[in-house]
């Protein structure tokens, strides 16, 4: 578990841009972490593997945490980044829609996994206060990829808005989308997935209840 400093306010409307700019500046110690997991794996000795996967599992603004991460690995790994996770999985990303295109971004996200499953509801009205009272750009948990035909290959879009419920739909990986995840960290084909359906126009996988 990898936590950051947060001024917990109850109106988060007053804090979000500080707590962003903590989140920004986490970045660095998430990187330090990361590449600590990596020497620690790469050191063991071939018969204290226990054969487990690893995954990441990012929140709303941990996600924005990864992306200042992702800037710091870049800056001290020359070439390609190391793949430690099995999966990745983005549960309402607060960062920008366009964070796939640039490298800057998450662009090279998926050098570090074998899969990466973006969670994103259209309803989620946390991110629709992120989006527009903060003038953020859109936010790809809110509506997914801005050119979902131009993700990386090995990113899933997995759009929960019909199964979603509730006053702020923004935690919904802990519950609707539950089961979704849990076969996910299984390591289960996204076509094997029961209650999906590809939706050819979107490039995602619309979960159904």
């Amino acid at each position: 578990l990898f936590t950051w400093p947060s001024d917990g306010q109850a109106i988060p409307i007053i804090s979000y841009k500080k707590d962003r700019d903590d989140a920004a500046a986490s970045g660095l110690a998430f990187s330090r972490a990361f590449q600590k997991l990596h020497d620690f794996i790469i050191r063991l000795p071939r018969e204290s593997y226990c054969g487990c996967a690893i995954h990441l599992l990012c929140h709303s603004m941990g996600n924005f945490v990864l992306e200042n991460t992702l800037w710091h690995l870049r800056k001290n790994t020359p070439g390609k980044l190391p793949r430690i996770f099995a999966e990745i999985v983005l549960a309402s990303p607060d960062v920008d829609d366009d964070a796939f295109e640039s490298e800057s971004k998450l662009g090279r996200l998926t050098e570090l996994a074998r899969r990466i499953n973006v969670y994103f509801n259209r309803g989620d009205e946390a991110l629709v206060i992120s989006d527009k009272t903060k003038g953020n750009p859109d936010r790809l948990g809110e509506g997914g990829p801005k050119h979902p035909m131009d993700v990386p290959s090995g990113v899933a879009n997995l759009d929960c808005s019909e199964i979603v419920s509730g006053l702020v739909e923004h935690s919904y990986y802990l519950d609707e989308a539950f089961r979704d995840v849990t076969l996910v960290l299984a390591g289960e084909r996204e076509d094997k997935i029961p209650k999906r359906a590809y939706v050819a126009s979107a490039n995602a996988y619309r979960l159904g209840k």
